[in-house]
């Protein structure tokens, strides 16, 4: 069978919190945001800012021209005196600018506005904003008639002569960062219109976009590439604090459980060999609530099982007859009280004898003896001390110990048992015995090498009193 320690569990479960940290890190990892920042996290360049309100401004005013009651009636009449009025009007009023009308079939120009390079520009028309390489920031607006129909488009065009000067001083996010201002010319490739910066890390990075509104050019700023390894060593690092503090945290738990269960298994250790040695404490302390229930459970059996193990050992020391103490206490007795002689105190001893005891046999029956032995036992409880030791060594010889007590005291105390002896008992109905008993009385000595020495001295001393005709107590002290 596998056996799995705390400690075990403690590390697997570590090892399983890293590895889901290691998952989380990575799963942030990959789902940072990629390739260069956006637009907003550089914010709105001053550049972008001027060129869309230089624009905005160029719209508003072709719409106000396109709405003008005089452009209205030149593109209605297409008069050259109308026509040649409003031009002349348009170029007093806006001498940095280029204004043009444009019919809308034929994108024809009207007559009285400057010819000039205007191939383009018509080609243009109706398309938004334009531009060329000279940096003129062309508009049109649709010039609409009374009845909704579409006349032709007022063209403005306008020269940005500081676009160099704007984009020069256009703020890059990095030293080594690179930026270009591009024009779109309808295909996959915008047209390169100005550069700044490192172009080498153009190869290996993607830009930033920040669209010019109103117009056709964008901003497009690349960010140097951080390497991979600089990339990923923030969050290696993470991964690694996190799991040193996920196993900090968790094998501390551990030790704390672990250190708390051993407790609590000493705890019911100590139970079992308190109740092996038949003596249970008052309390048992246990710090886990786990534990609680089930100690209080053998608390309980076990409090039952030692009274009936302590009931069976007092029956096991008791003589079923008379009710006193048998041979097998008497020998436990005497040899705890021989072990106390080296301490200088001094114990005695009476073997008793009942007179008569196999003529009651014979007579009256084993019944009768068997009443005669209850009855003397009774006797010899109700006239001792509580602190003596009764014991029937069989048949119908018994004996008492005197625990600390010299000799010559306890010979006055077997006189004492044999003058409050009662003089009979009945038996059996209509049966009364005398009752008398010869007695040996000796004591322990230190000069004994065996605890059974100052009984065989008994013994001899209680033969003495038979012989002397019984009745009485004989003493014989050590040599």
């Amino acid at each position: 069978m596998h056996h799995t320690s705390i400690t075990r569990l403690g590390l697997i479960l570590a090892a399983v919190l890293v590895l889901l940290a290691g998952l989380v890190t990575s799963a942030i990892y990959l789902t940072r945001p990629q390739g260069s920042p956006v637009a907003e996290d550089m914010g709105k360049p001053v550049m972008a800012t001027q060129i869309e309100f230089l624009a905005d401004a160029m719209k508003r005013s072709a719409a106000r021209i396109a709405a003008h009651p005089q452009t209205l009636a030149c593109f209605a009449s297409g008069s050259p005196e109308v026509c040649q009025a409003q031009a002349a009007n348009l170029q007093a009023l806006n001498q940095d600018a280029t204004i043009l009308f444009v019919t809308d079939g034929q994108r024809q120009l009207l007559p009285g506005f400057l010819p000039g390079d205007t191939r383009q520009l018509l080609a243009n028309a109706g398309h938004g904003a334009t531009a060329t390489a000279t940096f003129n920031l062309s508009l049109s607006h649709p010039v609409t008639g009374a009845d909704g129909k579409r006349l032709g488009f007022v063209i403005v065009e306008q020269s940005v002569p500081q676009l160099q000067v704007l984009f020069d001083t256009l703020p890059l996010p990095d030293a080594a960062a690179y930026a270009e201002l591009q024009q779109s010319q309808g295909g996959d490739q915008p047209a390169v219109l100005m550069r700044r910066g490192n172009q080498a890390i153009k190869r290996n990075a993607r830009p930033t976009l920040i669209a010019l509104a109103g117009t056709p050019w964008q901003i497009a700023v690349w960010r140097p590439v951080t390497p991979v390894a600089e990339n990923v060593a923030p969050y290696i690092l993470g991964w690694l604090v996190a799991s040193l503090l996920i196993a900090v945290l968790v094998m501390g738990i551990v030790l704390a459980v672990r250190n708390r269960v051993t407790d609590n298994l000493r705890t019911l250790v100590k139970f079992t060999n308190d109740l092996r040695q038949q003596r249970l404490r008052a309390d048992y302390a246990v710090s886990l609530a786990e534990f609680q229930a089930p100690l209080e459970t053998m608390l309980k059996l076990g409090k039952v099982m030692l009274g009936r193990q302590k009931e069976v050992s007092s029956q096991a020391r008791l003589d079923h007859l008379s009710q006193v103490n048998n041979r097998r206490a008497f020998d436990e007795k005497q040899k705890e009280l021989f072990a106390t002689l080296k301490d200088g105190w001094s114990h005695s001893l009476l073997i008793l004898d009942i007179d008569n005891f196999k003529q009651v046999n014979d007579t009256f029956g084993h019944e009768a003896g068997d009443q005669l032995i209850i009855k003397f036992g009774n006797v010899l409880k109700s006239c001792l001390r509580n602190s003596d030791f009764i014991a029937r060594l069989g048949g119908d010889e018994f004996c008492v110990l005197f625990p600390y007590t010299p000799l010559d005291r306890a010979q006055e105390l077997a006189e004492r048992l044999r003058a409050k002896m009662p003089e009979s008992v009945e038996l059996i109905p209509g049966v009364t015995q005398r009752l008398s008993w010869s007695g040996g009385l000796s004591e322990y000595s230190r000069d004994d090498r065996e605890e059974n020495e100052a009984l065989a001295r008994a013994d001899a001393a209680l033969l003495e009193a038979k012989r002397g005709g019984r009745n009485a107590t004989r003493v014989r002290a050590a040599a």
